[in-house]
């Protein structure tokens, strides 16, 4: 029955609130390290109970399990991201420093866009912000007199996207461009990813940060931090501008600290298109060439593609999915739901909407 159905859901939204209050008041109070160790051993818990689940209710209190995990670890990379750099900047959302649990519990201020993010993980476009960078050749800038402790040199860069239909995708939590394009980018510069000092990762939702930091090597909690502006949700991000002012934060940083090294990397459409830069205020050791672009993007395009059906029938298994929210009847709530799967038939993928009424929603 549907309101079988239903119930493992709104079990597994009380789980989310409640791990919600409960993992970010840990987190406040003793770092992040204990409360991410005890969500990861009760996520991974949660999928093993789920899996062998033989009644509605084991499923239920599984999905709860699960979900109050997972509120554990989301809210933390935003944190993180938000408190490292906001001192030093004092650009931070509305001025105010975005705990824990503000960031995960849902509230008016904080009203959900998409499952599993609510508004302060969300990207703030409505922004009025302005940056700019002047490029030029070496022979310019003596021209132009300006000081050599103002200039900043590429080492390396790369750009390449994935599969531009997101149902042609092996899967959604790897990006074969972001871990190919990053590597050509510090192969070019010559250094390994332990000799950048500074790292600005394209932030618009926490699950394009947990994509980037896998597919580049990168620990999410890396003592050198994730970004140099406080990321996308708590600094903004103009449209498609928010990477010109990484680059010019970066720019900054390594002013100050001449002879390191940083990362800055972007991103745009669906965790489509990638791009990868690596700076120094030191002067490349050689003739600085760039590897013809449409070479990395062949090899990325002949990867496999995923099977799609426009008419599934049969019996699936869910991808992923997400319930979207805005004005319905007067009230913020859920609209629709959208469900990626695949047929264990075939293996074709197909995409569906789900019915617009509460009780699935919920």
């Amino acid at each position: 029955a549907r309101a079988d159905a239903s119930l493992p859901y709104t079990f597994l939204m009380i789980g989310f609130a409640a791990g919600g209050i409960v993992m970010g008041r840990l987190g406040d109070r003793l770092g992040i390290a204990g409360p991410v160790a005890v969500s990861a051993l009760a996520l991974g818990a949660g999928y093993v109970i789920a899996g062998l689940a033989q009644s509605l209710w084991q499923f239920t209190l599984a999905q709860t399990a699960k979900v109050t995990a997972e509120q554990g670890m989301f809210p933390k990379l935003f944190t993180r991201v938000s408190s490292r750099d906001a001192p030093l900047l004092g650009l931070l959302f509305c001025g105010v420093l975005q705990s824990l649990i503000a960031l995960s519990t849902i509230s008016p201020d904080n009203r959900w866009i998409c499952f599993p993010y609510p508004r302060l993980m969300n990207a703030n476009a409505i922004i009025d912000q302005a940056a700019a960078v002047l490029v030029t050749s070496v022979g310019k800038a003596q021209e132009w007199g300006i000081p050599q402790d103002r200039w900043v040199f590429l080492h390396g860069c790369a750009d390449a996207h994935d599969h531009w239909f997101v149902s042609e995708r092996a899967d959604f939590h790897s990006s074969p461009a972001i871990r190919a394009a990053s590597r050509q980018a510090l192969a070019m510069a010559g250094r390994r990813l332990d000799e950048i000092d500074a790292f600005d990762v394209y932030s618009c939702f926490a699950s394009a940060v947990e994509v980037a930091c896998a597919e580049i090597g990168l620990a999410e909690d890396d003592p050198r931090g994730l970004t140099l502006t406080g990321g996308l949700p708590f600094f903004g991000g103009p449209g498609n501008n928010y990477v010109t002012h990484s680059i010019a934060h970066m720019m900054r940083r390594l002013r100050s600290r001449p002879g390191t090294f940083g990362l800055v990397t972007a991103n745009g459409n669906y965790l489509t298109k990638h791009s990868f830069g690596v700076y120094s205020t030191l002067p490349p050791a050689g003739p600085w060439r760039r590897e013809d672009p449409s070479r990395l993007q062949a090899e990325i395009d002949a990867l496999p593609k995923a099977p799609f059906t426009e008419s599934p029938t049969g019996e699936a298994t869910i991808e992923t999915c997400t319930v979207l929210h805005g004005p319905n009847r007067g009230h913020w709530g859920p609209e629709t739901g959208i469900v990626f799967g695949r047929l264990r038939a075939t293996g074709e993928r197909f995409l569906a909407n789900t019915p617009a009424d509460a009780a699935t929603l919920w």
